[in-house]
């Protein structure tokens, strides 16, 4: 008996907390695993900042794989692609929620400035 993509899927979808663009079959699994990772990192690892914490995202998501290798019978841990990708979604997540942390910065910043000259 295998895995379900659509049940992981599902799964990590309920769970997070971020938008992640409806992405289909295995390739989406492993986007939303990725993104997931770095919300659970962020929210849990408090002790490690920057490559620490991307490493620890990159562990989670490579965890998650290698009970994926078991439903497919593939080796995706040691695949350099697999890795390749997962560790460019994860910079991609990290990025975005960085520069929305910087918009919402800025937003609040002329919002505070309009409302002191008022």
């Amino acid at each position: 008996m295998g895995i379900s993509w659509g049940a992981v899927a599902g799964l990590l979808t309920s769970i997070s907390p971020i938008v992640v663009p409806l992405l289909g079959g295995p390739a989406g699994v492993i986007i939303k695993a990725a993104a997931t990772a770095v919300v659970v990192v962020e929210n849990f690892v408090s002790n490690h900042r920057g490559e620490a914490k991307r490493q620890r995202a990159l562990d989670l998501v490579m965890s998650l794989l290698t009970v994926a290798e078991d439903a497919t019978a593939k080796d995706l841990v040691s695949d350099p692609l697999v890795a390749r990708a997962v560790e460019s979604v994860i910079d991609a997540e990290v990025s975005t929620r960085n520069a929305h942390a910087a918009l919402a910065a800025l937003i609040t910043d002329i919002q505070s400035k309009r409302d002191a000259s008022a």
